[in-house]
């Protein structure tokens, strides 16, 4: 019975596992919109020094 024991713990650990990974994929595309957005303005701001310069 002691075996049968350690096996269910890392499937009922596994389960949560999984669910924590979900929102992590959901988050990546608001990280890359931050990052497109950031790239946006820094592009901006160089094309502003140099018609400046």
């Amino acid at each position: 019975m002691s075996p049968a024991a350690p096996s269910r713990s890392p499937a009922r650990s596994g389960t949560p596992t999984r669910a924590a990974a979900d929102p992590v994929l959901r988050v990546l595309p608001l990280g890359s919109g931050l990052v497109l957005i950031g790239l946006g303005l820094a592009l901006g701001l160089v094309g502003l020094r140099l018609r400046r310069g």
